[in-house]
């Protein structure tokens, strides 16, 4: 599926050259969930950005290869590395809230992506139910924009009236005439294909009430409403590859092990290749098939899960299997704040 062959990606800053990857190679299969595991700083995210070559400018790759499905990418055009992001390889960033668009509903969001990489099935859709491919509000102005330009409409206008010089308020009120006018025209408007594909991958990835869902803007979800706007997002292009980076970040216990068993659900149905980037080696232990352990830009240990917990060979691995938090009598002990003793 996606293969990395010694790839080495620097950085350009202000002291110098920073060697970020250092010869990383990796192989994930099809249909197998790959842990990428390692502190922070190790390495991790940028070998998921550099394989959708999605670094930042200060950013280079200069050397190595990425395969996808023995097509070697790191040749490939902008339009072809469009076409893979999303459409091949989904990925679900760490911060969704950073990630999301805040000024645009999550029905635009996923809608992007469905009319970049699955058009045909929208006009299919389209075609099937006799219903609008798209809709025509799909672009208009935000609940909040438009009540910001009434608000500033009528002030010019009062503002206006006060003067004596009505004749001035006439444009302002031809905006309000317009504004009021279409929203009647649009009232009734059908549910579009574009619409009823973006419920059918909210729903994909068991959020409640998507028809809601799909209206809200992104700083109106909880943490992880919003992780899952993400997964619906990076699945929507019909991916057969998965990439997550750190998707349990920042969110409570409860949350992450639904999100997790989320992903898996979907990884199994879909028969899809996962690689979760973490620096929990819990949620590796959980999650995934075969785990490749990054230490300062190298990967110094890959095997299976098994064996890695088992009879780990490097010592970076063995101090970060040391580090886990472990029960019995050499666990922390926690003052009892009754003044008696732990138990």
């Amino acid at each position: 599926m996606l293969e990395i062959e010694n790839l080495k990606t620097n950085f350009n800053t202000y002291d110098g050259v920073v060697k970020a990857l250092d010869g990383v190679n990796l192989k994930i299969e099809d249909g197998e969930i790959f842990g990428l595991v390692g502190e922070t700083g190790s390495g991790k995210s940028v070998t998921c950005y550099s394989a959708l070559k999605l670094l930042p400018k200060s950013g280079e790759i200069v050397d190595g290869k990425i395969t996808l499905n023995g097509e070697d990418i790191t040749q490939s055009s902008e339009e072809r590395l469009r076409e893979i992001r999303g459409g091949e390889i989904g990925i679900i960033f760490q911060d969704p809230l950073s990630a999301l668009n805040p000024v645009m509903t999550v029905n635009e969001q996923i809608g992007e992506i469905l009319v970049l990489h699955q058009n045909a099935e929208l006009q299919k859709l389209a075609s099937e139910k006799e219903i609008p491919t798209y809709k025509s509000e799909r672009w208009k102005a935000s609940p909040g924009i438009e009540f910001t330009m009434m608000a500033f409409c009528i002030s010019f206008i009062s503002l206006f009236v006060m003067l004596g010089q009505w004749r001035f308020s006439l444009p302002f009120l031809f905006i309000i005439m317009l504004m009021l006018i279409r929203d009647y025209l649009q009232r009734d408007n059908p549910a579009s294909a574009l619409d009823l594909m973006v419920i059918s991958a909210l729903s994909r990835v068991k959020l409640p009430n998507p028809e809601q869902i799909a209206n809200s803007y992104p700083h109106e979800l909880s943490g992880g409403m919003q992780q899952r706007v993400m997964i619906a997002m990076a699945l929507a292009g019909k991916a057969k590859m998965l990439i997550a980076d750190e998707p349990t970040t920042a969110l409570d216990v409860t949350i992450q092990a639904q999100i997790l068993q989320l992903i898996k659900d979907i990884q199994r149905e879909e028969n899809m290749s996962v690689l979760l980037i973490t620096h929990d080696l819990g949620v590796v232990a959980e999650t995934c098939e075969k785990v490749a352990v990054m230490y300062k830009g190298k990967i110094v240990e890959q095997a299976t899960v098994d064996e890695i917990f088992t009879n780990p060979k490097n010592d970076y691995t063995k101090g970060l299997l040391n580090a886990i938090p472990k029960g019995g009598k050499n666990r922390l002990e926690v003052p009892n704040l009754n003044g008696a003793d732990s138990q």
